[in-house]
């Protein structure tokens, strides 16, 4: 059975202590409020889901306290208001009733399909029609303070086994801090990550980043430059992928109109759920594109979401995905996410298959709600 009647929604509002602040061109994160929900229908079936939203507006314009809202005021009494035949149907629903929350939307659409697949005993990977087992994991720095050298992680990345790793970057330091990281990677393929840093016309601080051997200049421009990174991609022997441009399939058919990039990061969370992900998913690959997860600095509820998206053979390139003690002290699960000879295993239980650490969730709550 594929359909869903929601009965109940609990929300949790959490804080948890990461490891250590991330650094990128638009600003540094040190701190990770998180909303967590918990979806229930009539039969004690459950999903769980997260919300990628952050504390402060600015990479996301929907933010925690605005997430909160919304799902409460508007997200939820939406999903509860109606049965639907199956989860695609919840997601399109979803996604005109509630267009301008997507990120507060992506938890509890992601929550449903975790109940659904949970109630067929099925892993959601398997219900997506994942052929992988494991997937490549990636490890992502940020831009270190003045005067420090990136070489000392990157080197550790490379000795950990990561598959890729991604360098934050900013216009005035982008040449040093890319040379330096190609350099330590030793053959491990490195990403910059400018983060819309750079202007549409500072193209020849991009040009220089052409003999640096990278494999991907990842979002050279603002999220709506799309013109400007199509001309980007032309000049270029680097290959250009858009990730802040990826905010709907809207954006998406202009990405492919435009040939504005070669590849994708998709990111379930920022797209409303995961009905909207595998549309762009099944285009971008149509359009030749390659594609991979991106990370929003996920509670393990998060990233199991995300491999079982990744487990799909198009994702042809490694994302950002990586183990539980990269990012946090102690994650919400039970048992935390691990890296195995630079792979992270695909969960095979039903639903996401990891099991929630109810008693550190508790703990870690700052606010709880509960709306039927």
């Amino acid at each position: 059975m594929n359909n869903i009647k929601l009965k109940r929604v609990e929300m949790y509002k959490v804080a948890l202590q990461p490891v250590a602040p991330l650094a990128a061109a638009h600003g540094t994160i040190a701190e990770r409020p998180i909303i967590i929900v918990r979806v229930w229908d009539a039969d004690a079936n459950y999903g769980w889901g997260e919300c990628i939203a952050q504390a402060k507006s600015g990479y996301l314009a929907e933010t925690v306290d605005s997430a909160w809202k919304a799902l409460y005021a508007g997200v939820i009494p939406a999903a509860l208001s109606r049965e639907f035949e199956n989860p695609d149907k919840l997601s399109e629903y979803l996604s005109i009733a509630m267009r301008q929350t997507p990120v507060a939307a992506a938890a509890v659409e992601m929550a449903s399909w975790d109940m659904i697949a949970r109630r067929q005993g099925r892993s959601l990977a398997n219900l997506f029609g994942g052929t992988r087992s494991n997937v490549p994991a990636g490890r992502t720095l940020g831009i270190p303070p003045a005067g420090e050298r990136l070489a000392g992680a990157v080197e550790q990345a490379r000795r950990d086994g990561y598959q890729r790793i991604k360098i934050k970057i900013e216009p005035s330091r982008a040449l040093s801090l890319t040379s330096e990281a190609v350099v330590a990677a030793e053959g491990v393929p490195v990403v910059a990550d400018a983060n819309g840093s750079f202007s549409p016309v500072e193209v020849q601080g991009l040009r220089e980043l052409d003999a640096v051997d990278l494999a991907w200049i990842e979002q050279p421009y603002p999220a709506a430059s799309l013109r400007a990174s199509s001309q980007l991609r032309d000049s270029l022997s680097t290959q250009v992928a858009l990730d802040e441009s990826v905010s709907s399939m809207n954006a998406v058919d202009r990405i492919i109109a435009m040939h504005a990039a070669a590849g994708l990061s998709i990111k379930p969370g920022r797209l409303g759920g995961y009905g909207a992900s595998l549309q762009v998913y099944r285009k971008a690959k149509a359009a030749g594109l390659s594609v991979w997860i991106g990370g929003m600095l996920e509670t393990g509820i998060g990233r199991a979401h995300n491999l079982a998206l990744a487990s799909l053979p198009g994702f042809d390139f490694p994302g950002d995905m990586s183990p539980s003690k990269v990012y946090w002290e102690r994650d919400l699960l039970v048992e935390p996410i691990e890296m195995v000879a630079g792979h992270i295993a695909v969960p095979d239980g039903p639903g996401i298959g990891v099991e929630v650490d109810k008693g550190h969730l508790a703990a870690a709550t700052l606010e709880r709600r509960v709306v039927e």
